[in-house]
């Protein structure tokens, strides 16, 4: 009955490695990036499973426009006009470095526009 002494867990794939993790983005008044991606959300595999490493990956793995967009060029953080929905929800700024990401999620970046 079950796995002999010593050999617990044996034929399970038990690993601390994570797998990317397929979830759909959308982005609202960022027409610098519009083609990229254009309005609605897309598909995008993440690997990793925060909030912060999405930043980071869309920032490292796609146009430089889309780091002019989203970072503040003078902190190189995240620029403090953007507000960030997972699920509908939006993320306050304090909890994006923790923030965990689920298979599915909807993750929208919201640029905040001034003008009248």
């Amino acid at each position: 009955m079950g796995d002999p002494p010593g050999r617990p867990y044996q034929g399970l794939n038990i690993s601390s490695k994570k797998m990317p993790m397929n979830i759909k983005i959308e982005f609202i008044g960022f027409p610098v990036i519009y083609d990229l991606f254009p309005e609605g959300s897309h598909p995008y595999t993440l690997p990793g499973d925060t909030l912060s490493q999405l930043i980071k990956n869309l920032v490292a793995h796609n146009d430089p426009r889309v780091k002019e967009s989203l970072l503040d060029p003078g902190t190189n953080s995240l620029d403090p006009t953007i507000q960030i929905m997972v699920n509908k929800k939006l993320t306050p700024k304090d909890q994006i470095q923790k923030q965990k990401m689920q298979e599915g999620d909807q993750v929208t970046f919201l640029k905040l526009l001034a003008g009248g």
